[in-house]
């Protein structure tokens, strides 16, 4: 399902046919799906900075609580996301046409005057809109990520001037295999077959079934993305098809600015976690590596390979991307054990509970005490102290929360995968030298040091929305919480050690003579000092 319409020879670099990401872009229809999603957001905006002579971009977008789409896309053109834009291309709106849409509903909700338009004019396609849910339920889960592509593909079917269809999956779609290949994979389940069974099936047995269906994928996500692949491979054979899948996507390395992350999905919501002191133990292998791609390098990646199907038609590649780190930049749970919990104390988040740390820990039994005595239990208290002050109990929840949040991760964070990235490293080499720098896939050069802090100050500044200015404040407070917690290191120390001593018999005497050791020498030191 390869797609790409131009010899390689006909356009190598320099040659009179060659053309940069930009110019391949400019004058063409985009229509984007899952606008409002972390990954689409990014897209658009990297979209019309770096391709400013791309022709209508279209947003599928859906009305919520009443507010219409338009209405919902000016709230996100107005977040500090667009603030080069709004700076440097005041009119950068214009291009934007917001499209109402639902994947839920048949033909995706579109009016028949939008399919209209889109299929007159769209060169390009984005379908980004997903429930990244782990723990979803199997009908949603199906609905969402294996009949929206298919409706998706279906639309795409009647565009005239279609170019390419690149859907979003994940690197971990094929989770239960520990190299993972540029190329889409069969799944144990029909897609076809499960699609009409969620038709019939009642829920609750659906829920029973579920477990045996996913066979080894861990959830209901990685099942149903595997699936979407091969659905989309066979059942639309003559679309050009372009599948990418990013590993765990992270807070931006440099576009539009480091650090910007405005959710709390995947790896966000722990280390915000970790940073108020809400969570400081993790079920995982810390030698295990942790691949967390950059938003801005998997989006870079979505740009890319759209032109490199286009430019080049690689001989014998299927049309898969790999966005991740690659095999040469290791990246460990160890690491982000050590360096998160410190870039929280040089930029402490406000109202921090308890000192920032993160242990991984493959212990299940250490793990689970740790979690009732070292986070239940203070929760508990914590919340006993808000109810007493009149004020409303949250601490419990937002315990329980993290722990659910760790256990949807487990999977991940207790193995690890080899994700050959060819596709990628091709389309690297396939740019011009400006273009390697706008638009670059290599994460293998990123300085781990420096991005987990631009990710920590990202989590802080972006997604909990806190303002520079107290940090005057913020610093107090940690500089407090280490006294604290050295305060009640000692005590604890001091009442462990009382309650074995007097307990048992050998410590009280190896106490005594200790003590008696350490008199004698005292009493001798004016001596040795005379002398």
């Amino acid at each position: 399902s390869s797609v790409g319409m131009h010899s390689q020879s006909d356009t190598q670099a320099g040659s009179g046919s060659f053309q940069s990401i930009g110019e391949f872009y400019a004058g063409k229809d985009v229509f984007i799906t899952g606008i409002t999603g972390f990954m689409g957001k990014v897209l658009l905006e990297k979209l019309l900075w770096a391709c400013p002579q791309v022709g209508r971009v279209y947003a599928m977008m859906r009305p919520k609580r009443g507010r219409p789409v338009e209405e919902r896309l000016e709230e996100l053109l107005d977040s500090a996301l667009f603030d080069r834009l709004r700076r440097d291309r005041p009119d950068f709106r214009d291009q934007i046409r917001p499209v109402q849409g639902d994947m839920f509903e048949p033909g995706l909700g579109l009016a028949p005057e939008a399919i209209e338009e889109l299929q007159e004019r769209v060169s390009i396609v984005f379908h980004s809109a997903a429930t990244v849910r782990f723990d979803e339920h199997l009908k949603i889960a199906v609905q969402m990520n294996l009949d929206g592509p298919r409706k998706v593909a279906e639309l795409c079917e009647g565009m005239r001037k279609l170019e390419a269809l690149v859907h979003v999956s994940t690197a971990y779609a094929n989770c239960e295999r520990k190299v993972v290949d540029e190329i889409v994979y069969a799944p144990d389940v029909h897609p076809q077959k499960l699609l009409d069974a969620i038709e019939w099936m009642d829920d609750g047995v659906l829920e029973q079934v579920t477990p045996k269906l996913l066979g080894q994928k861990p959830n209901t996500y990685t099942f149903t993305k595997q699936l979407a692949e091969f659905y989309l491979v066979n059942k639309f054979p003559n679309l050009p098809l372009i599948i990418v899948r990013p590993s765990i996507v992270g807070a931006s390395w440099e576009d539009p600015f480091p650090g910007w992350v405005d959710n709390f999905n995947g790896p966000t919501g722990l280390f915000a976690a970790v940073g108020k002191g809400m969570m400081r133990i993790m079920h995982g292998d810390r030698s295990c590596r942790a691949d967390i791609v950059p938003v801005d390098i998997a989006t870079n990646v979505l740009l890319a390979s759209v032109w490199h199907q286009r430019q080049f038609k690689p001989q014998g590649r299927q049309p898969v991307y790999h966005a991740v780190i690659g095999p040469a930049n290791r990246l460990t749970w160890a690491d982000i054990e050590t360096l998160t919990p410190k870039n929280f104390v040089a930029h402490p988040t406000q109202s921090a509970i308890r000192l920032p740390k993160a242990v991984f820990t493959t212990n299940t039994l250490w793990y689970q005490a740790n979690w009732l005595f070292n986070h239940q239990l203070p929760a508990f208290l914590l919340d006993l102290w808000m109810y007493a002050s009149g004020r409303k109990a949250v601490f419990v929840r937002v315990s329980n929360r993290i722990n659910k949040s760790i256990r949807t991760l487990e999977y991940f964070t207790h193995r690890e995968w080899m994700f050959n990235n060819a596709n990628v490293m091709h389309a690297m080499e396939c740019m011009s030298p400006s273009d390697r720098v706008e638009f670059d896939c290599d994460a293998s050069k990123l300085d781990w040091h420096e991005y987990l802090e631009r990710y920590c100050i990202g989590v802080k500044r972006y997604a909990l929305k806190e303002s520079d200015e107290d940090v005057g404040t913020a610093r107090a407070r940690i500089r407090k919480l280490q006294r604290l917690g050295l305060l009640w290191n000692v005590l604890l120390c001091v009442l462990l050690w009382r309650l074995t001593v007097k307990r048992v018999p050998l410590l009280r005497t190896m106490w005594l003579v200790m003590l008696n050791l350490a008199g004698s020498l005292f009493n001798k030191l004016p001596r040795l000092a005379r002398s």
